[in-house]
């Protein structure tokens, strides 16, 4: 897992089998991220999250379609504390 700059994307995913496999798909493609435990503000099944670079978002997008492995929900952390909603 690589260190990751601001700003970034966090990605949230039905369950630890999800976000493993995306996390295995993810490293394969060359795709910097990190595992994070989901945001409290943000709910989810599952308690792990993974948080790419924005300027990753394209390339992340076609290596999770293309294992259909979106996530359920996507997000952009702001200054204030809060999480912008956002698509992949």
């Amino acid at each position: 897992m690589s260190k990751i700059a601001s700003p970034a994307m966090i990605l949230i995913f039905r369950g630890t089998h999800q976000v493993l496999s995306a996390e295995k798909r993810l490293k394969g493609g060359g795709v910097p991220f990190r595992l994070i435990p989901v945001p409290r503000s943000l709910t989810s099944d599952c308690g792990l999250a993974i948080r790419i670079p924005l300027d990753q978002r394209d390339r992340a997008r076609e290596i999770l379609s293309g294992a259909r492995l979106l996530p359920v929900s996507v997000h952009i952390p702001r200054p204030t504390g809060e999480y912008e909603p956002v698509t992949l």
